[in-house]
């Protein structure tokens, strides 16, 4: 059974529930309630704040949940081929007594049970890993699905691999518009602080009930501090010249792009005003706008075919990944708010409004493939050459 015919999909091992505390071991218990011992003695000791708390509880929380055991179902090829790699890569070794693949000079917490690598035979085979590892083990087995041959650069890290393809570097043209937008967050941002910050150019019901509409458009270009805005840029350069290159060439990419980044922030805060009719909360920040973009890049391939459906399973996968990610958020900012006594949050609906309007409507932005222009297309390059 190939890739395509398989889902690779990732399941809970132990159950969903389960997961949510992701201890499990005694050792790894004891582990836990020392750490958390300390915490609190050092909070007591030196007068650490309940947010403080709770965001090292919640990112040594975090941690472990990523390590988590996992589920994956492959077929006996693909289960032979990544045995292979493990050995032949030497980060992990088979035991003798169960078969499993334990990591080699592994620090302590990575030699609990849950940390190894097993292979449950079965008409599928089931392999149980942590997260993290199952996470690699899967793009590994898509890339050689798809390029038949990996070259893996061992003496990194376990299923590191080398690209199959260099990829081209990106002129300098394509970042333009990603250098507008990071100058125009950055100095309404700065300058917005001066003048009332998110409570002033904040979108919000209250706020166009008090006739402010111009946070309609301003609110997509304020940020509530420079750890939001540093994250909402760091986002925006990563996948800013890559989805550029696919709109086709300049200028006009340039403003697909920027038309693209502003109809789904303005979809973001359609949602999150329909949702909160009567809210006094001021939403800020261009996650809208990015999650469009999101949603455009996963449909469409770096070599330009054919645009990628939307119930295609690379859309759930990225389309689940981002629900649990905006939960976990969810849950850590509401977590900080009640502790320090504050309101905020994250404005989810903001993310799901620009991702659904990148992900349906914006391949109409996408330029028209050549094969559609009237006279143009493999016919007329024929009769083109045959003309020189």
């Amino acid at each position: 059974m190939s890739a395509a015919e398989n889902a690779l999909s990732i399941q809970s091992h132990r159950g969903v529930l389960r997961d949510l505390i992701p201890i499990y071991g005694g050792y790894q218990l004891l582990a836990n309630l020392a750490a958390i011992g300390l915490i609190a003695g050092l909070s007591h000791w030196l007068g650490f704040s309940a947010p403080v708390l709770l965001a090292v509880a919640m990112l040594g929380w975090g941690l472990q949940f990523v390590m988590r055991p996992s589920a994956m179902a492959v077929s006996r090829e693909q289960a032979v081929w990544v045995e292979e790699v493990l050995e032949a890569q030497g980060f992990y070794s088979k035991s003798d007594v169960d078969g499993r693949w334990r990591a080699v000079e592994a620090p302590w917490w990575l030699r609990w049970s849950h940390q190894c690598i097993a292979f449950v035979p079965g008409d599928l085979v089931t392999v149980i890993a942590p997260r993290d590892a199952m996470e690699s083990i899967r793009a590994s087995i898509e890339l050689m699905e798809a390029h038949g041959e990996l070259t893996f650069a061992s003496e990194r890290q376990p299923f590191a691999f080398e690209p199959p393809e260099a990829e081209p570097r990106l002129p300098w043209h394509m970042q333009v518009p990603i250098l507008l937008l990071s100058a125009t967050c950055v100095v309404l941002t700065v300058w917005m602080a001066f003048t009332g910050g998110p409570e002033r150019w904040g979108l919000s019901a209250k706020a166009l009930s008090e006739g402010r509409f111009e946070t309609i458009i301003l609110h997509v270009f304020d940020h509530a501090g420079g750890m939001h805005l540093a994250m909402n840029l760091s986002t925006l350069v990563a996948i800013g010249a890559p989805l550029t290159a696919r709109l086709g060439r300049p200028p006009l990419n340039w403003l697909r792009f920027l038309l693209l980044f502003l109809l789904s922030g303005l979809a973001g805060a359609a949602l999150y005003l329909a949702l909160h009719p009567a809210g006094t909360v001021p939403m800020a920040g261009a996650s809208g706008g990015l999650y469009g973009l999101i949603g455009l890049l996963i449909r469409t391939n770096p070599d330009g075919g054919a645009l990628v459906a939307i119930k295609s399973t690379r859309v759930r996968r990225v389309g689940w990944d981002m629900i649990k990610q905006n939960a976990f958020f969810f849950i850590l900012l509401a977590l900080l708010s009640w502790a320090s006594g504050t309101a905020g949050g994250l404005a989810w609906e903001a993310h799901l409004g620009g991702f659904l309007f990148g992900l349906c409507v914006g391949p109409k932005l996408l330029p028209r493939p050549v094969a559609d222009i009237p006279g143009t297309g493999p016919d007329a390059t024929n009769r083109a050459f045959s003309r020189r």
